[in-house]
């Protein structure tokens, strides 16, 4: 082959090149995921953002992801398409073809999260996959939040298949699955916006392609895997070698879950082992390998190169294992609806395990994991019936160097605005606000919680199906701070000891949900006075806080 044939990939050694190139293609990644918050129906997607668009080579490796959708599904959509393939080898597929599935044990690991993957075709050859993942809002089952047995009452299954063929959807599959979720105008709506956003992905990529002159994303792939798995390795290798070992606990539907995790660094490698963690549960909160592996190799690049464009190269020099049978490795047909009480909590066990040898980078535990996503159920005075989640972030450990927040971490959705919930469901919120006292104390403050109260305005009764973790076990801080505070559930001021599962409301009752403080970092006696005192200012702590919590009496400095 002559060099001259070589000459449309020079820009791949110019570093300008390269860079501008690698930044377009997060930049057609992120127009595909507007296109999905444009046109979806569902308030999960639009308003939560509870999805990911990725942008893959041929093989299903990925190449660009979007700032703002759920980093972690860049850990299962690679993986979904390559089961997909399996069904669908790629020399079977045609222009206008689109896949489909929400097996959990193939991508995201439930039954809500629906995974469409649209092949990209250039001169009649497979050049590359689109692909979206976004939580339905209704995938049929029970309801009753974290209490099933087994997959089979949790909802509907599609195995792989493809919605669409040769650009006509499947209609039959279509009116199979719709005919069993509660919301179908909503979940039909959904679907064809992550239809769209896949095709919006396509076009800037072959848009791409075509200013480049380039016959295949390979090259591009293969430079850009590469460049970031040395980055990662550099970063690695930064890490003394050893063995580092930590646990977390977690409410379960019944009982608790133990999580057990050894950081193992090896050179430039690490491997994640989470032997010693309990058993398979008996109920939902089972994790299907995907999506601990999802959520153990992501909290490590937010420690390791947090600024690095996510893709296939940041994980290849990582390895996530967990024994087969285990509540980080569950088997098929486990109940997994709320494998997330597991996912979630991969961040803490592994913050922990770290924090010695990383301080200035972990955070403290995190009062927005597991993420709830409330599911509130009935109808309307008139007759008209609804479905809506409500999802509500909790205070983020304390950061690196600052105070936490309230918001997601380790997932980063938004919490539900309230006037969309009002508008779309009977419910009225009396109050939403934050609560004092409640962040961790350290050096550095763990994000506060926040506290809506909720009234059910409608004549018939709300089915309100819920999934609580954190009564007795709150976000611990790290290297010597304090946790945070814990989940508090009240029906008319009367607290749940078990929040979780389904329970109605009757017309004129009110639903008080406290989320959980982050933890703090580090330890208290080294909090700044001036923070302590622009904190009780602010409203995140009080005076009495400031004297419990940090031994400062605010009566003695006005008095000084």
């Amino acid at each position: 082959m002559s060099a001259t044939t070589h000459d449309h990939l020079r820009f791949l050694d110019d570093p300008i090149s390269l860079r501008i190139t690698w930044d377009r293609l997060v930049s057609i990644s992120e127009e595909a995921a507007a296109t999905l918050v444009n046109m979806a129906f569902s308030s999960i997607i639009r308003e939560v953002g509870d999805y990911s668009c990725l942008l893959m080579d041929a093989s299903g490796s990925s190449l660009a992801q979007p700032k703002t959708s759920v980093p972690v599904f860049i850990g299962t959509l690679p993986a979904t398409v390559r089961h997909l393939l399996a069904k669908f080898p790629a020399e079977t597929l045609k222009p206008g073809d689109a896949l489909i599935t929400n097996d959990p044990w193939l991508g995201t690991g439930h039954l809500n999260d629906v995974t469409v993957v649209t092949p990209v075709f250039r001169a009649g050859k497979l050049v590359a996959f689109t692909g979206a993942a976004a939580h339905m809002s209704d995938i049929g089952g029970s309801l009753n939040m974290g209490s099933s047995r087994d997959m089979f009452e949790e909802g509907f299954l599609i195995p792989p298949s493809k919605l669409m063929i040769a650009g006509e959807v499947n209609q039959q599959l279509l009116d199979l699955f719709l005919a069993n979720v509660r919301s179908p105008d909503q979940v039909e709506g959904d679907l064809h916006a992550m239809l769209a956003a896949n095709q919006i992905g396509a076009n800037g990529l072959l848009g791409l392609m075509e200013d480049l002159q380039l016959e295949s994303v390979t090259p591009l792939a293969e430079k850009i895997h590469s460049l970031t798995e040395i980055a990662m390795r550099k970063a690695i290798e930064a890490v003394p070698d050893g063995r580092y070992e930590a646990a977390v606990d977690i409410g379960d539907y019944e009982g608790d879950i133990h999580l057990n995790v050894a950081v193992i660094v090896d050179g430039s490698n690490i491997t994640i082992d989470y032997a010693g963690s309990s058993a398979e549960s008996l109920f939902g909160s089972n994790c299907p390998m995907s999506f601990t592996y999802a959520y153990s190799v992501y909290p490590l690049k937010c420690l390791l190169e947090p600024h690095l464009p996510n893709n296939e190269g940041c994980f290849k020099s990582i390895t996530v294992t967990a024994p087969e049978g285990s509540i980080a490795n569950a088997r098929p047909p486990c109940a997994v609806e709320m494998r997330n009480r597991v996912g979630h909590m991969a961040h803490a066990a592994i913050f922990t395990a770290l924090a010695d040898i990383m301080p200035d980078r972990v955070m403290g535990h995190s009062g927005s994991a597991p993420v709830t996503c409330d599911v509130f159920a009935g109808q309307f005075d008139d007759g008209r019936r609804f479905v809506e989640s409500l999802c509500v972030n909790g205070g983020t450990g304390a950061r690196p160097a600052a105070d936490g927040i309230v918001t997601g971490f380790p997932g980063n959705m938004s919490s539900t605005p309230v006037e969309l919930i009002e508008s779309a469901t009977p419910l009225l919120f009396l109050q939403k606000s934050i609560v004092p006292d409640s962040g961790g104390a350290g050096r550095y403050r763990g994000g506060v919680a926040q506290r809506m109260v909720i009234r059910n305005t409608s004549k018939y009764p709300l089915s309100h199906s819920m999934f609580y973790s954190r009564q007795k076990h709150a976000a611990e801080g790290v290297l010597g701070a304090a946790a945070g505070a814990p989940n508090v559930v009240a029906i008319n001021g009367a607290s749940l000891a078990k929040p979780v599962g389904r329970h109605d409301v009757l017309p004129g009752d009110e639903v008080t949900i406290q989320m959980p403080g982050g933890g703090g970092k580090m330890p208290v006696a080294e909090r700044d006075l001036n923070a302590i005192l622009w904190d009780v200012q602010e409203g995140y702590i009080t005076e009495a806080g400031a004297l419990r919590d940090y031994g400062v009496n605010l009566h003695d400095l006005k008095r000084g």
